[in-house]
Parts: structure tokens; C-alpha cells; sequence
């Protein structure tokens, strides 16, 4: 498949409050049985384990309802490790969609463009379902922004672009119960990049110390280290 870039309507909030609520819905029981959780826990053990410590500081960028940031934080704090998470995301209205956060999880609403952090502010920034936006030249871009926000580690779980993923979104009622999804979910594997891709953006990026790995569900996952 080539990639393809497009349009996805709850970027822009193309639907009734309704249509956005179920679509998050929808996220969050993708997130939950394919790959989201699995995935980000994935990465997050690797990086516990390379730093040796219990504790992290977390910016989660594209939140939406920061339903996944709190599902880890809390994850995580069962295996006793003392994590703090913030959830960005570009719309304030997507971070109280349903308000389904605790009120301990931190919520931040601005543009990716211009976040609002200085220099290693966080441990870690990390991103699921967010970095297939944005074009080549931008991701490049915001790989080094999100790097230098973080001290240790940017970490990305996203999907990867492939046929069978394309074709399961559309008729997987289960999992895409909205129209929003069905729409978003084939326009986000179009636009997906590959293993090799996305390899070839770290280092344009500037990073040498970075690993991509498969991740369950088609999914991608991309360690910028920094420790």
C-alpha cells in the first residue's frame, strides 16, 4: 500500500457530541483489545528496566479523552511503579470527553506545534495512534521537539501500514461501531508508515540510539533513547 495522506473527522470534531462520544467508545475498546495498552506497557517495561527506577513523569501527546493515559497510570502503579502522567491533546473538549479521568491525572490542552514545556520536563514522552497525522517533514520535526522535552526517552506506539488492517476496520462492527471510526480508522492505516519508514524518520530526526519493533495488531513501536 502506498501511504496516503487524509482527512480524519474527529481531528476536527466532524460530528454531533454523540458521534465523537461513541467514537472515543470506539477508541478505547480498540486501544484496550488491540494493541493500545499491550503495546505502550510494552515499551513503557522496556524503558523501567533500562533506567532501573520505579518512577517517571509521562507526557502523553494526542490523549484524546485520556482514557489510555489513566488505564496505564494506574497499571502501572499496580506493579508499584510511582508514574505521574500528563494528557495533552489539541482540543480541551476531547480531554473532558466523558470525563473518564481521575481527577490525579493531569490534562493539558494545546497545540502540538507549540507545547508549553521546557526543556526535560518529562522522563518520558509518548504518543499512541498519533504520529501516522502528520507528514514525513513533520514528524521529523516533532520527534526533536518531543526529544527535547523528554530526558530519557520518547516512546510511539502506532500502527503500521498494512492491507489487513485497512480491510478489518471497515466491517469490524465491534470495534467500530461509529461511522467517525470506520472513516478514521481506514484514513489513520492509509496513512500509517511502515517498520522501515519510520526507521528512516529517526534518523533523519537525528537519532541513532532507536529501535523499531512489531507490536501485537499491526502496530508499530519506535524507542528514541536518550539513556
Amino acid at each position: 500500500m502506498h501511504r496516503v495522506p487524509s482527512q480524519e473527522w474527529l481531528d476536527d470534531d466532524l460530528g454531533t457530541s454523540e458521534d465523537i462520544r461513541k467514537s472515543f467508545d470506539d477508541l478505547w475498546r480498540i486501544n484496550h483489545w488491540l494493541g493500545g495498552v499491550s503495546g505502550c506497557l510494552r515499551l513503557l517495561d522496556r524503558y523501567f528496566s533500562r533506567r532501573g527506577s520505579r518512577h517517571a513523569r509521562i507526557l502523553d501527546v494526542g490523549a484524546g479523552d485520556s482514557r489510555l493515559a489513566a488505564h496505564l497510570q494506574s497499571e502501572l502503579a499496580s506493579r508499584n511503579r510511582s508514574v505521574e502522567f500528563v494528557a495533552l491533546d489539541r482540543r480541551l473538549s476531547h480531554l473532558r470527553n466523558g470525563n473518564h479521568s481521575p481527577r490525579m491525572l493531569s490534562r493539558v490542552a494545546a497545540d502540538v506545534a507549540h507545547l508549553p514545556f521546557a526543556e526535560k520536563s518529562f522522563d518520558v514522552v509518548m504518543c499512541n495512534l498519533f504520529l501516522h497525522h502528520f507528514s514525513e517533514d513533520e514528524t521529523v520535526v516533532l520527534l526533536r521537539q518531543f526529544a527535547g522535552i523528554a530526558s530519557d526517552a520518547v516512546l510511539v506506539n502506532d500502527l503500521e501500514r498494512n492491507l489487513l488492517p485497512y480491510l478489518f476496520i471497515r466491517v469490524a462492527w465491534p470495534f467500530a461501531r461509529s461511522l467517525i471510526t470506520r472513516h478514521d480508522g481506514a484514513a489513520s492505516v492509509r496513512q500509517a508508515y511502515t517498520r522501515n519508514e519510520l526507521a528512516a524518520l529517526a534518523v533523519r530526526a537525528g537519532f541513532a540510539n532507536f529501535e523499531v519493533e512489531r507490536l501485537p495488531a499491526f502496530r508499530l513501536g519506535l524507542s528514541l533513547w536518550k539513556i
